[in-house]
């Protein structure tokens, strides 16, 4: 029994050697200006996503409440740091450094000791945040470190700690939900990316020992 067999089909150039030739060199350019419309579509899209989660961090201080006595009609008297995102992501803290008078503090401790002759001994009521590491800032969100309000009798701590609010500098490293990080220093007007947050050799923790 014979089989038929099909002749396979090839497409038939135009005959014209030049004319074969340019549509091939063409057709190989529109592959290519394809193949990178494609990687450029790629990348913009991971930037798109990345700008649509970027934090931005702030360092802020607090020196008065907002509500005033009701017989002086002054404001009290208010020390408090804070981590502010004023970005459209989520901020993951990897660590704080905050300096007195360009020396690194450890923990509040070490502050009230420099600061304001606490010699370990703290007299000053002081909300405090504990540990930041790996603490996750909301977009339009804040987290206080440490604050303390004005005591009702008057207090030689307090007065000493809120009058070196001027000394007292701070930074952080933060990174993104992909791991896009950043240091923000106080002397800086913007964050500077960084390939990763590596830990200075004292960084702060906001509590006491």
């Amino acid at each position: 029994m014979e089989h038929e067999s099909h002749p396979h089909h090839h497409p038939h150039g135009t005959g014209v050697r030049w004319l074969d030739i340019s549509l091939g060199v063409a057709a190989a350019i529109v592959s290519l200006v394809s193949l990178w419309l494609g990687l450029h579509s790629a990348h913009s899209m991971e930037k798109l996503v990345a700008a649509n989660s970027y934090p931005y961090l702030e360092l802020m201080r607090n020196m008065s409440t907002s509500e005033k006595d009701a017989q002086t009609g002054q404001k009290h008297r208010r020390v408090e740091y804070m981590l502010v995102n004023s970005g459209i992501g989520p901020a993951r803290i990897e660590w704080v450094q905050l300096h007195y008078k360009d020396k690194p503090m450890a923990d509040l401790n070490a502050l009230l000791d420099a600061c304001c002759a606490a010699g370990g001994k703290v007299d000053i009521g002081m909300n405090r945040r504990g540990n930041v590491v790996g603490s996750l800032v909301r977009p339009g969100d804040m987290m206080s470190m440490f604050a303390a309000d004005e005591p009702s009798v008057p207090n030689p701590m307090f007065d000493a700690l809120h009058g070196s609010m001027k000394d007292i500098q701070t930074s952080a490293c933060y990174c993104s939900v992909f791991d896009e990080c950043y240091v923000r220093d106080r002397d800086e007007l913007k964050p500077k990316p960084v390939d990763q947050c590596t830990r200075p050799g004292v960084t702060f923790r906001p509590d006491f020992r």
